[in-house]
């Protein structure tokens, strides 16, 4: 039995030296390890010993399995180390190396990273909002009922509510930023200052300075004492911060339900300077941020008192913004999925 055990280890550690990879070295444990390998089956033999022989030769089969299994893990370390060894000298150190593709934040986030960060700095927190809206808060509370022409205007997309308890026209994608003055406001007493960022949806012609998917950065003021002149204020603070101090902008009267008066602002068109070009509409200025002092009903509508507090509201166009701070010269550019439109914004 002795001379079987030795005869074994001498034949396994001569294989095992040998092997020249790990799948013959493998191939070789299971030879003498596995289930029904050579020193396996020579052990199960030893229940056949005289009790007097069993002690000694089973110190002698354990010396013999530990010296296969060393003699193993040394070869593996050896036959691990050469391959590596053969990587290395197929590796060509002078030849240049490949650069890894490395993400980037998109223009738009860029953008409205420093929006946020501009607003916060002016005591404004940021909320957000769901793109499926109802036209309770898209419209009604913003003094917009059902048959007023601004309707029209906003070119909505309705939902299909089939299989739903919700009425016909009541579910829509919502089409301005300015829905999320009531959700806030029913929430939140005066004072307050928020922005709410967000997409919004509308059924329009695709140009070079509209799409039927655009960004807004939402924002109004809620407090005691407020005034125009406070509205302007924070305008002419925000996008000298975002488009430099020698922006030019100019504001101008427009009509809105939400708000009274209502104020559009402009900026030169960065892209011609000002002369005049397709973004533009040979204008030479950017409609940038509609806004205006929050109408009275829309106060009334959340349950404030428009005696008491006031308040002002704007629609940051968020896309427009983006293409004028970069000198796009269309809007399209955005939602181009060309890397090498997107890599240029590092």
């Amino acid at each position: 039995m002795e001379e079987n055990l030795i005869q074994i280890k001498n034949s396994a550690v001569s294989l095992i030296l040998e092997a020249q990879d790990q799948k013959e070295l493998d191939e070789i444990k299971l030879q003498f390890l596995g289930r029904n390998g050579r020193l396996t089956l020579a052990i199960k033999e030893l229940s056949k010993l005289p009790k007097d022989k069993k002690p000694e030769v089973g110190k002698l089969a354990n010396e013999v399995k530990s010296t296969i299994e060393e003699t193993i893990a040394s070869q593996a370390s050896v036959i691990g180390k050469n391959q590596a060894e053969k990587i290395i000298e197929k590796i060509d150190i002078t030849s240049p190396g490949i650069k890894p593709n490395i993400g980037h934040l998109h223009p738009l986030s860029l953008v409205l990273s420093d929006v946020i960060e501009i607003f916060k700095t002016l005591g404004f927190q940021a909320a957000d909002g769901p793109e499926i809206e109802t036209d309770k808060y898209n419209f009604e509370m913003l003094n917009i009922p059902k048959d007023h022409p601004a309707r029209d205007t906003q070119q909505t997309l309705y939902l299909d509510i089939h299989k739903s308890h919700a009425k016909p026209g009541e579910i829509i994608l919502r089409t301005q930023m300015s829905a999320m003055q009531g959700r806030v406001m029913e929430k939140t007493k005066p004072p307050l200052r928020v922005i709410v960022p967000g997409k919004n949806y509308r059924y329009e012609q695709v140009d070079a300075s509209h799409g039927f998917e655009f960004w807004q950065v939402e924002g109004f003021l809620v407090d005691t004492n407020v005034r125009l002149t406070d509205l302007f204020g924070t305008i002419d603070y925000v996008l000298q911060k975002l488009m430099g101090e020698k922006i030019k902008i100019k504001f101008a009267t427009t009509n809105f339900p939400f708000v009274e008066p209502g104020v559009d602002t402009y900026i030169e068109c960065t892209v011609c300077k000002g002369k005049g070009c397709s973004f533009c509409k040979q204008s030479g200025w950017s409609e940038i941020m509609p806004s205006g002092m929050i109408h009275p009903n829309v106060l009334k509508a959340v349950g404030f008192d428009p005696k008491k507090v006031s308040g002002f509201a704007f629609a940051i166009g968020l896309s427009r913004l983006v293409t004028q701070r970069f000198q796009m010269d269309d809007l399209r550019l955005l939602t181009n999925p060309d890397l090498r439109i997107l890599n240029q914004f590092y």
